[in-house]
């Protein structure tokens, strides 16, 4: 078919991925409606302007240190891999790739904490608790379904502002990925912020 069952199973290919993109973000979406209409509801939390700019900056940096030692560990590796295989298979072009593995390693080591710091600069100054998830600002954290779970909820008391920390895993093709979300305490709510630390914990 000259190049025609190619097309055919890419095609199929995009296909079927897109269906299932679909029913993941439906999913997502159906959650996310869920919480907003109060369903869970453990706690929403409103912040002044200077307790939103204050966690925003907190967050960014903390994001950057994640990413930037992600980053280091990726390419150590790769490194160390492309050292190997141009060893052993004399053929310099693999320079060029592991070059190139890490340039695109880098690009979202580099710019998630920006676009994420961004992203909480024009939100609301709020947060929403439920027992599946949280919302802060724009940022949505789900840990129920597709095999995500919650693995451990704790109160950071030496940054400022304090924050709980949400530590979630997802299942991804390599094991589990873990992820973090932050909820900003406001003033005069350390003592609810413990209690709903104590109540995740109860259940984990």
């Amino acid at each position: 078919m000259e190049g025609g069952f190619a097309i055919s199973f890419v095609a199929g290919f995009m296909v079927i991925v897109g269906i299932i993109i679909i029913l993941v973000y439906r999913s997502r979406a159906k959650q996310l409606d869920n919480i907003l209409s109060g369903e869970g509801r453990i706690a929403l939390w409103q912040y002044s302007a200077e307790e939103w700019m204050r966690f925003a900056a907190a967050d960014f940096e903390d994001e950057k240190k994640i990413k930037r030692n992600l980053f280091i560990m990726v390419t150590v590796i790769s490194i160390v891999i492309g050292v190997i295989l141009v060893i052993v298979t004399q053929d310099p072009l693999m320079i060029f790739i592991i070059a190139g593995i890490i340039a695109i390693v880098a690009i979202p080591a580099f710019w998630a904490p920006r676009y994420r710091f961004n992203k909480l600069q024009h939100s609301e100054a709020e947060a929403l608790i439920a027992e599946n998830g949280v919302i802060v600002g724009k940022m949505f954290h789900l840990w129920v379904k597709l095999g995500a779970r919650l693995d451990k909820v704790v109160i950071d008391m030496e940054s400022d502002p304090k924050l709980i920390e949400f530590t979630y895993s997802i299942p991804t093709r390599n094991g589990r990925q873990e992820e973090i979300a932050r909820v900003p305490v406001p003033y005069g709510k350390i003592d609810d912020a413990m209690q709903i630390v104590e109540h995740f914990n109860s259940r984990i």
